[in-house]
């Protein structure tokens, strides 16, 4: 679609769309096997004071960038799902336009 020098390209966005979804699941997957992982770890640090300081700094960090994680695929796919609706306006403006061209011939 181009206007006034404005131009989409709904094929990429598309394209991109399926990327980027493919690239929230993936990483979904990745963040769901790490964190079975370190589950079958446990607590490897110990329970004596050296352990419980590592664990003080250790722990919410973890969780914080597992959290992030978890994030990262939601955010992905919600682009995703953005470049598919933003292609899938643009189709449909220019199915629009099209049909009132058409009208006018008359």
């Amino acid at each position: 679609m181009t206007t006034n020098g404005f131009r989409s390209d709904n094929e990429r966005l598309l394209t991109g769309a399926t990327q980027l979804t493919a690239a929230g699941e993936q990483a979904r997957q990745i963040a769901a096997r790490l964190q079975r992982e370190l589950a079958a770890l446990g607590e490897c640090w110990g329970a004596d004071a050296i352990g419980r300081s590592f664990a003080q700094r250790h722990v919410p960090a973890a969780q914080s960038t597992m959290a992030r994680l978890d994030e990262l695929s939601e955010q992905l796919h919600d682009v995703g799902r953005r470049f598919a609706d933003t292609a899938a306006a643009y189709q449909q403006v220019e199915h629009d336009n099209a049909a009132r061209l058409r009208g006018t011939e008359g």
